[in-house]
Parts: C-alpha cells; structure tokens; sequence
C-alpha cells in the first residue's frame, strides 16, 4: 500500500511541475503552413524552382453577391530560406492588364528572388483571368503561317466583338477589373496565413498596389513599385508622349556617341523620310517566313509600324536596334524591320489574357478619355492619335463594369512605399510617379538614368531589397543610379534576327 501512495504522490509531483512548466515557457510559433487554409502540394517546375510549393483558391466570379461561378487562383509559393524567416511575405504583381504572375517563380537564376527569399516567403498569384486561374484568352485566329500576321492592325473590332461573344459563354466579363482582382489578392493574403505583407508590382501591378495600398493599408509592412501606372493615368492616352520623349532621347543618344553618330549622322532626317513613306499608304516589302522559310509578302501600315516602334522602345535589347532598321527602312530596305519585329514576338509565357486587358482598360480608363484629350496629348508626337482611338473603337464592342469615382483619387498613406522610375520609360515615365506621391507621406520616387520600362537589372534589383529588407527608403544607397548607361547601338543586325 505504501509503494502506491508514493506512486501516486510522485505522480502528483511529476503532473504539477508539468503544469508549471507550461504556464511559464512560450508555446512554440506556429508554423505559416500549419495556419493556411489553402492547401499546397510541391511542385517541381521542369525549368524552375524545385522546391515550389502549388495550390488553388477558389474565390466567387461575383464577389458582390457570392454566389454563382466560382474562379480557382492559382498560387504559387516560395517558402524562405532562413531558419527563422521574418512574418511579412513579398506579394509579387505583373503587368499586362492580363499577365499571370506565377510564370516569375520559374526563374531560378532571379537574383531579385534569391535575395528576398533568403529571410521572406515568395507569393505568386495569379489574377482572375490570367495565367492558370481561369484564363481569358481570346482564340486566336492569326495564321503563323503567313508573315503578314506578325503586322496585323492592331484592336480590330471584329476580332475583339468576337472574343467578346466566346468568352461571355465561361465569364461575366464585368467582373474582371482591378478591385476584383485586389480584393481576391486580400483574400488570398488572409487564407494563407499571414498578417502584413510587402508587395512589388511592375507596370500594371503597380496600379493593384496602389489600389490595394487604398483599401487595404493596415495588412501592408512595405510597398515596392517599378514603372508607376496611377489610378489617374487615362491608359492608353499618355503612351503618344512618352513614346516621343523616350525617342528623342534616343537621337540624342546616338549624336553624342560617336559610333552611332558616324554610322547613322542623320538619323532624325532619315525617320522624317520614314514617316513620310508610310504617310503615302502602306509599304509593301517581301520577308522570309522564319519557319517555313518561304518568301513572302508583307503589306505594312504606318498605324502598325509606329506601334511596334513604340514596343522596341520598351528595353535596351531592342531599343539599340532602331537606329540600323530606321536606316535601312529610309533607304527602302523594310526587312530588317520586319525581321526584329518577328524576332521580339512575346514568348507564351509572358502573353497577355486579353479578355483581361479589354475588361479593366475599357472599364477603367478609356471610358475617361475625351477627344480633347486626345489631340492635347498627341500631337505632335510619330504614335499620333490612332493608337488610342483604335482601342476606344475596341473598347465599344465589350462590356463595361461600373467603376467607382474613388478608383481615380489620389491614394493617401504613410506606408512606406518605394517608387522606381526610368527616364525613358515609354510606357510609365516618371510624371506619372511624381503625381502620384504628393499624396504618398512615406514615399520616395528614384528617378533612373538611362531606364526605359524593363527594371530587372542589378541595380534596380538592390534597391528593392535593400528597401523591403528595412521597410524605409530613406537612407536607402542610391550610388548605382549614376552609372546606369545604355548600352551601345547596333551597326549589323544579330545573327539569331538573320537565320
């Protein structure tokens, strides 16, 4: 009997040091996966991250009324590296209207990645309507059998009325704009776990960020953008302006280099020439099919031509290209042009959802763009006003969500917010930023020299981390800024535009 008395008192003893043990230590964090209420699988990508990790989110088509279709987001998660990783994600947003963001965590040689990853999750989302998560595709009907695809008008109303009619039968189009897309981001944010976040929008992404930096301030840590598209910007009416600036930058580019100057002396005489050419109809010239190998032939509009132009101004790869085709193109040689042109095609992956890019641009911003406008912001400019009108004539033909006056406010917020702009970005220069941080107590624009809209190079890449690692740009290093260059212009045309 007395061998179980003490049993059961040392079992006290025992039961009661425990009890105290776990009234003073701390209970153990809880891990990020173990509060997720989205459910992700490893997903080894062929050519990417082996260590991804996938998973789907439905959320309501009609998020107003919660019933209905539902939309299942795809997301792909990067889990950090460090043994203790800080709390706050890095939320990634592309461009487009209509890019899917996912595609960025198959890039294993990003540095940019690398070096968040090292203390903070990677979140890739992608957006209703784009990438895996119900994507609006229109069918396309261009034959890449035939040249004369790659110089097709650009917003054909038939194409996009017909678009309309096929995607109509799998989604409500008006509801597939960027508070749509923002709000399913905040739900996504909230079912993963996690409380505050970062974010790092590009382009159009910049504008979710915005967006979301309105309604949402109190889940944000940091807010990173590159090429600042602002809910004031009437897309597409600033892209005449820009496109010229960013141009006459590059004339005078290659008058003060001395290659470029020696090879191309008068090169805005030659685009003049150029101009002129196109002014008198389109310019037929023959061009050798890069599959097929056959000559064909190619009927080229100034509408087309311009628009491309405004495209290879967007990085340095094909900017320094322009010299040599408006060269050649002023002496009636038309296929350097139209070989750059098919060489540059937009690989899959970076394709953009166009039933996206209708539903927000012709919800959003064309509907705000009056014909005095218009004239005020093209002329004179080589992008004239047919870019901007050929996309209000498209826009007729979709259906439009209703937009609230707040979306073109200013945003306010003292979240600290770092804003990257390039000096020759022909698609977001850099007035769009300095508008937009009047409002912005905790921001700060870096201006970047010789930048057009591409900002993954290193300099661009330090800044961001270095920001989002101390949640202030305020002293943050900037010495990079002054040696960014352009690099050289091209004399010859690169082999791989030639085989």
């Amino acid at each position: 009997m007395s061998r179980i008395l003490a049993a059961l008192l040392c079992w006290l003893i025992l039961s009661l040091i425990s009890i105290l043990s776990c009234t003073t230590m701390k209970a153990p964090p809880i891990d990020q996966k173990q509060r997720s209420a989205v459910e992700l699988e490893p997903c080894n990508f062929p050519s990417g991250q082996a260590d991804a990790l996938c998973g789907k989110y439905p959320v309501y088509e009609n998020r107003a009324a919660k019933s209905g279709r539902m939309i299942a987001l795809n997301i792909v998660v990067l889990r950090a590296l460090a043994a203790e990783p800080k709390p706050d994600a890095v939320f990634f947003l592309a461009g487009g209207p209509g890019q899917g963001t996912a595609f960025l965590a198959r890039s294993p040689a990003s540095s940019l990645l690398t070096e968040l990853r090292r203390e903070h999750d990677l979140v890739f989302v992608d957006l209703r309507g784009t990438g895996d998560s119900h994507r609006l595709q229109c069918a396309s009907k261009i034959d890449r059998s035939v040249v004369q695809s790659y110089f097709a008008e650009p917003f054909d109303v038939a194409s996009v009325r017909a678009c309309r009619e096929a995607l109509e039968q799998i989604a409500d189009l008006k509801h597939y704009t960027t508070s749509d897309a923002l709000d399913d981001l905040e739900e996504v944010r909230a079912a993963l776990g996690y409380n505050k976040i970062n974010l790092y929008g590009v382009s159009y992404g910049t504008l979710i960020a915005l967006q979301y930096l309105r309604r949402y301030p109190q889940e944000l840590r940091s807010v990173a953008l590159a090429g600042v598209l602002t809910p004031a910007a009437k897309l597409p009416l600033h892209f005449a302006k820009a496109g010229q600036q960013a141009l006459e930058r590059l004339f005078e580019d290659c008058a003060a280099d001395e290659s470029c100057q020696s090879a191309y002396p008068d090169l805005r005489t030659d685009f003049a020439r150029v101009l002129a050419a196109l002014d008198n109809g389109p310019i037929t010239f023959e061009l050798v099919h890069p599959v097929s190998k056959t000559l064909q032939t190619v009927n080229l509009s100034r509408a087309v031509f311009t628009e491309r132009l405004r495209a290879l101004l967007h990085s340095h790869e094909s900017a320094r290209l322009i010299p040599l085709m408006i060269n050649h193109a002023a002496r009636g040689n038309w296929t350097t042009f139209g070989r750059i042109v098919i060489g540059l095609t937009a690989p899959q992956p970076f394709g953009i959802a166009m039933g996206v890019y209708y539903s927000v641009t012709c919800s959003e911003s064309v509907p705000t763009i009056r014909a005095e406008d218009i004239q005020r912001e093209s002329q004179p400019t080589f992008l004239g006003t047919h870019r901007t009108q050929r996309h209000q004539q498209a826009c007729a033909s979709w259906r439009r969500a209703n937009v609230p006056a707040e979306f073109y406010q200013p945003v306010h917020s003292d979240v600290p917010t770092l804003m990257l702009s390039g000096d020759i970005d022909p698609a977001t220069p850099p007035e769009l930023a300095k508008q937009a941080r009047l409002s912005l107590s905790n921001a700060r624009q870096i201006v970047l020299r010789n930048t057009a809209h591409n900002y993954d190079f290193q300099c661009a890449r330090k800044m961001v981390v270095e920001f989002i690692a101390q949640a202030s740009a305020t002293e943050l290093a900037t010495d990079c800024v002054e040696s960014l260059r352009r690099p050289s212009f091209l004399r010859e045309l690169p082999e791989r535009f030639t085989q």
